[in-house]
């Protein structure tokens, strides 16, 4: 039978030296980093680049209310559903976004739908930052979610559309990546 620790730690079977997960995932990194490079510089195209970087941001702005629920709760005095309004409010906006991202980018595009999702992050991050009270927060969180569902959705199909077919399936992992370690960068 296979056990857990066997996905984690395997034998090199050429040396038979154990290697780690951490160490098969910093070779899974490196090797997305110079796939980047390459697109980047040699494809002459770093939008992807930056689109498969940008999953880290996407994954940190949707975790990182988890950081400040304590002290926005006492800050703003904020009743435990308004608490809970806070922090999910995001998600109610990215579900709405995530279905009109993809007829919007077939229409306009799948770069301009990035910006705009940029653009998006951005307000919200501010906005969020120097909140007054629990209504400004909410909004602000709304249209963080607009930025997050379309990213969510587009982010891959743009990489994917344009990512040469031999490093293709790398840099949208590494986008997927991104979104992990950025949610856990929050935390």
């Amino acid at each position: 039978g296979t056990s857990l620790g066997r996905l984690f730690v395997s034998k090199d079977a050429a040396s038979g030296s154990a290697s780690s997960w951490t160490d098969r995932s910093a070779g899974l990194i490196g090797g997305s980093i110079r796939a980047i490079r390459s697109i980047a510089v040699d494809q002459n195209n770093p939008s992807v680049a930056y689109v498969a970087l940008g999953g880290f941001l996407m994954g940190f702005d949707v975790s990182v209310i988890s950081g400040v629920v304590p002290f926005i709760e006492t800050e703003l005095q904020l009743s435990k559903i308004e608490l809970g309004w806070a922090v999910a409010s995001l998600t109610l906006t990215a579900t709405v976004a995530m279905m009109l991202s993809g007829p919007l980018s077939d229409r306009i595009g799948r770069l301009p739908v990035l910006k705009i999702a940029a653009v998006l992050f951005a307000l919200s991050a501010i906005a969020s930052a120097v909140a007054p009270d629990f209504l400004t927060l909410v909004v602000a969180r709304l249209v963080g979610g607009l930025g997050v569902g379309a990213a969510l959705i587009i982010a891959p199909m743009y990489i994917a559309e344009l990512a040469p077919a031999h490093v293709r399936g790398r840099m949208v992992s590494f986008n997927q990546l991104n979104i992990v370690i950025g949610i856990s960068a929050a935390f």
